[in-house]
């Protein structure tokens, strides 16, 4: 068994965002839309959780002794703890007026500006906007929220949590 490993020298896990919603790829294996000027790469990340919550219904009735279920619409959400950096959190005014790196992160949740994102799982420094081979992902379209900039006397630098509330699906697999 092979183990997905992060946090060895030249890989990490990285976060895509694009505003181009129409390009989520979601489930699609390959670059997809990485690979762009215009596109926000949150660095720093300091962890990551992946939530699939597929809902459950239950009821009872009189022609069983169990309980019956049902699976309901899936919640999904990512969530991480980011290190702030300027012009990933509060964008850059040299690019696209349009895109997620002229918005940055705050930009982009303060405006509820929907995004389309790629979490990899272990990506590789050495290869730039690219995604290497055997790179496994989740990718889809939501929305960034629960962003609270902080800093405290014995931390140097501002940390933030970032959710991505997931519209609709959301995608998964290795890109092969």
């Amino acid at each position: 068994m092979a183990y997905i490993t992060v946090n060895e020298t030249g890989t990490f896990p990285a976060l895509v965002l694009s505003t181009d919603v129409a390009n989520s790829n979601v489930g699609l294996t390959g670059n997809g839309f990485l690979g762009g000027a215009n596109l926000l790469n949150v660095t720093c990340l300091q962890d990551v959780t992946v939530t699939n919550s597929t809902g459950i219904f239950s009821w009872t009735d009189f022609c069983s002794a169990s309980i019956n279920k049902v699976t309901t619409p899936s919640d999904n959400e990512i969530s991480t703890n980011i290190v702030v950096d300027d012009e990933g959190f509060f964008g850059d005014s040299a690019a696209a007026n349009t895109s997620a790196k002229y918005y940055g992160v705050s930009g982009l949740s303060q405006n509820r500006i929907e995004v389309a994102f790629r979490l990899q799982l272990n990506n590789s420094a050495n290869v730039g906007n690219a995604t290497p081979a055997n790179t496994f992902y989740y990718s889809g379209v939501g929305y960034l929220s629960s962003v609270a900039p902080t800093v405290s006397p014995d931390s140097p630098v501002w940390v933030s949590p970032l959710t991505i509330a997931v519209n609709g699906d959301m995608g998964s697999g290795p890109k092969v």
